[in-house]
């Protein structure tokens, strides 16, 4: 089973730029995990598609179902443990 992670941000937010150096610390194919990267400027609709209030937004997808949402900047090993818990939850 993989998880999709769906980062959402845009050009010029500093927390979207460190949150990308802490998701490239992982190694997203060993954790079951692909990544998409999502801008927000270019691809506006989305905002009210996924209901997006700020950036960076993290949602982790299984099977195309959404299972687990982190917003704003948080440390490698949460983006970790989301993953394992996208994984089982149900």
């Amino acid at each position: 089973m993989i998880i999709t992670i769906k980062k959402f941000s845009k050009p010029g937010c500093r927390p979207c730029a460190a949150l990308a150096n802490y998701i490239g610390d992982i190694d997203l194919f060993n954790a079951g995990a692909t990544l998409v990267n999502i801008d927000i400027s270019e691809q506006p609709e989305v905002i009210d598609q996924y209901g997006l209030t700020s950036v960076p937004v993290l949602v982790f997808e299984r099977n195309g179902l959404e299972v687990h949402r982190i917003t704003g900047l948080r440390p490698t090993e949460e983006i970790i443990d989301a993953i394992e818990f996208a994984k089982v939850t149900k």
